[in-house]
């Protein structure tokens, strides 16, 4: 088993990156045959990503080296705990697939497709592949990689106000990439190395340094950029709120925790060479989260377009994990690493409904959708289950994780963070309430909203599948937490969180 594991590690990310190629041929004229395609794509990578998952699971981590090439010369591909983020990162995207499907008849002209699809693609692979690398240089590639394919799946909606949101998206990403870029530099001329168990043993050489000083912050603010962590967060509203529904759901699911990812990798890289005092910053992390679950949550009271609203929702919820991170107490850790997947379970199931709402109506403000839980009650449940679970409430899958972190901050002495927490949820308990206000207890005062129906079950079932797991993982969160313990602890147990 570890053998094929082993073996089948390089294919996790080349199964998405050749399919996003192969797009455009497959659906030569024949433009509908790309969503069938990226599908199965998408499927077998998820499949790959279980058998890796349950090697990792009876055996730990593992490694492969490209081309045969033994580090540190060599790439390294690397499948620890943090990096199973790769399966249900998969396992999501083959959920949202099929709802773009009807979705994209009303969003863009069908010889568009295969863009769309190659793009998404794409980006599943940038992501997968900026998870499992252990070499500094290819983290920042697949960055690239994640950043470039989102710009143009904002922009791909072919609106004015789409392609302002991807511009200034792309300025901002720009900023953050060049802070990468900077740092991988610095750190290569320092250690003459790029791979990163090598980096640490060689910065433990070279000591706590200006320049290593400087390549730790760079490398944090530009991941912290990637995260929209408050006051870092200004490409987000925009970007995310314009998108199409499904790209909103991958966004504001997955791609933001690409910063979260890459925190965690200059961490392993940082506290493993013990060359820094990262007290300052670890308490740094913890304000810059409760004023980002404080912030978001303001704002997005004042929001009536329920797509931005819960653009707004993300940025508050992203302080969720990094004041968990920035804790460092056993508590806060786990609690932060399994809300990176249950925050994008929950943020998909939202993203999804809204789409379909939007879909059948044409508003997406909540004064246009007032009564719109009569006339689509299925999915406007479903949206009303995902509003349950971000605001943490049980016994759904966003109350697990935001308990821990709670009790993380009193493990850490720090009580009066724990009580930011509260009153970010208390935020976002009111501007849920006011959605849910709107969708079933008020009239329609729009013809759209009386007579509009039921999506199509190709659009539905993605929905109803995400709010039944929004809910399965609030009774079941003993699984992740249990799966992800082991690891902090151990992390934790050598000084890195």
């Amino acid at each position: 088993m570890t053998e094929l594991a082993t073996e089948l590690l390089p294919w996790v990310v080349a199964v998405p990156l050749v399919g996003a190629a192969l797009t455009p041929a497959v659906a030569a004229g024949r433009p509908r045959l790309s969503g069938g395609w990226a599908f199965a794509v998408m499927l077998l990578t998820t499949a790959i990503a279980g058998v890796l998952l349950v090697e990792l699971a009876q055996g730990g981590t593992f490694r492969y080296e490209v081309g045969g090439w033994a580090a540190p010369y060599g790439i390294e591909l690397r499948f620890d705990h943090f990096a199973s983020w790769v399966f249900p990162l998969a396992a999501l995207f083959v959920v949202i697939l099929p709802f773009s499907w009807r979705y994209l008849d009303h969003v863009m002209p069908d010889e568009r497709r295969p863009a769309f699809y190659a793009l998404l693609l794409l980006n599943a692979g940038g992501m997968i592949g900026f998870s499992i690398t252990g070499d500094l240089f290819n983290l920042f590639v697949f960055m690239e990689v994640v950043s470039l394919s989102s710009y143009a799946l904002v922009a791909v909606g072919g609106r004015g106000l789409a392609a302002y949101a991807a511009l200034k998206y792309l300025f901002i990403g720009a900023v953050s990439s060049l802070l990468t870029l900077f740092a991988v530099a610095q750190l290569f001329v320092m250690t003459g190395s790029l791979n990163m168990a090598d980096v640490a043993l060689r910065l433990a050489e070279v000591g706590g340094t200006p320049p290593v000083m400087v390549a730790f912050a760079a490398l944090g603010v530009s991941m912290m950029v990637k995260a929209a962590a408050f006051p870092l967060h200004v490409w987000l509203p925009d970007a995310h709120a314009i998108a199409p529904s499904p790209v909103s759901a991958v966004l504001s699911g997955m791609v933001v925790k690409v910063g979260i990812l890459g925190m965690l990798r200059v961490y392993q890289v940082f506290f493993a060479a013990d060359v820094l005092d990262l007290g300052a910053f670890n308490q740094a992390l913890v304000w810059l989260g409760a004023a980002s679950i404080v912030m978001g949550a303001f704002f997005a009271i004042f929001q009536d377009d329920i797509k931005l609203m819960l653009a707004y929702s993300t940025i508050s919820n992203i302080g969720y994990i990094v004041m968990g991170l920035g804790l460092a107490t056993p508590y806060a850790v786990i609690g932060a690493s399994v809300h990176v997947f249950n925050h994008a379970l929950i943020k998909a199931t939202l993203f999804l409904a809204a789409g379909a709402i939007i879909h059948q109506t044409g508003l997406r403000t909540l004064s246009d959708l007032r009564g719109i839980g009569r006339s689509m009650p299925q999915t406007s449940a479903a949206m009303a289950i995902g509003a349950v679970a971000i605001v943490g409430l049980p016994p759904t899958a966003g109350f697990v994780c935001k308990w821990y972190i709670a009790l993380g901050a009193f493990e850490a002495d720090q009580a009066a963070f724990g009580f930011a927490l509260v009153f970010g949820a208390l935020f976002i308990f009111v501007y849920y309430i006011r959605m849910v206000n709107a969708f079933f207890f008020q009239k329609p005062v729009h013809e759209a909203v009386a007579a509009a129906r039921e999506v199509p079950w190709s659009m539905r079932a993605p929905i109803a599948l995400l709010a039944t797991l929004c809910l399965l993982m609030g009774i079941l969160g003993g699984i992740p937490l249990n799966f992800v313990e082991g690891a902090v602890l151990a992390k934790l147990a050598a000084g890195v969180p």
